[in-house]
């Protein structure tokens, strides 16, 4: 059955570059996209600033034209525009979110109008949605690039990421990078020594652990484990530079967007130039 990928749009450049991901995930997948413009009809901007039949022509402006720029990319892929009024675009999103398999926004819009999308948007949507979101920055990814990188941790969220970055892979027939990072004290476990050997060994046997029963759902997958003594987040960094996503579990608390999403997911965030895939823990 066809699932619906929903990407957000200000008409910035950067929500054409998250369109046009999400059209090319949605034809590997087979998959619908619907593009959402979401303006904010807050009492204050209508008496104030702009009436908000004014925002809604703007919200449906940047839509139409971010839909075109959609089917453009990949013209066998059906794309739909909606327009939605909420009290901020980051409230809309999360709410259409529910219907979604995956959303997909831009790392940065603009804010040169009130009501229209921020940078915070993309950090209050990875932090709160129930679906796997999909963070897309500026730069091009090269047609070359067709790994997943995925961080493998153990926790809630990660396992989900793992079946995240499997079901993106496997759709395209795309090799998955699993990096388990690791760290311990050197005066502890110096490099090269016996300790380090052991503990490396450890981390690959949870590695294969938490990979087996999610492998067994895709078999055909070509999977390259890791187990790099080194912080996760820059780990992760270092193996996405030539990845077309990087896909992470946030494994923080619910509430304030810096607890939900997690230290080592929030670090991705803020430095891959690849696009990034947050994956909460199941909520249900």
């Amino acid at each position: 059955m066809r699932e619906d990928i929903l990407v957000g749009t200000d008409g910035s450049k950067n929500a054409l570059m998250a369109a046009e991901w999400a059209v090319r995930e949605a034809e590997r997948r087979g998959d619908t996209v619907t593009v959402l413009g979401v303006y904010d009809a807050d009492v204050v901007l209508k008496l104030v600033v702009r009436p908000s039949d004014l925002l809604e022509r703007e919200a449906w402006r940047a839509v139409r034209a971010t839909a075109e720029h959609a089917r453009a990319s990949a013209s066998g892929v059906e794309v739909s525009a909606q327009v939605s009024a909420a009290v901020s675009p980051a409230q809309g999103l999360l709410r259409h979110a529910e219907a979604a398999s995956v959303v997909v926004v831009g790392s940065h819009g603009t804010s040169a109008l009130p009501g229209t999308w921020l940078g915070s948007v993309a950090d209050q949507v990875a932090a709160h949605a129930r679906v796997p979101v999909v963070v897309v920055g500026p730069e091009e990814v090269p047609a070359d690039d067709v790994d997943v990188v995925v961080g493998v941790d153990g926790s809630p969220g990660s396992e989900r990421a793992v079946s995240a970055a499997l079901e993106s892979a496997s759709a395209g027939g795309d090799p998955v990078r699993a990096v388990r990072a690791w760290t311990a004290p050197v005066d502890i476990v110096p490099p090269r020594s016996v300790e380090e050997e052991e503990l490396r060994r450890w981390h690959r046997q949870e590695l294969e652990r938490l990979l087996e029963p999610v492998l067994a759902r895709c078999p055909g997958t070509e999977v390259v484990r890791e187990v790099p003594r080194e912080h996760p987040v820059s780990a992760l960094l270092a193996r996405a530079r030539h990845a077309r996503l990087l896909v992470v579990g946030a494994r923080g608390q619910r509430g304030f967007a810096r607890l939900a999403l997690g230290g080592v997911a929030r670090g991705v965030l803020y430095g891959s130039d690849r696009p990034v895939m947050v994956v909460h823990r199941s909520r249900d």
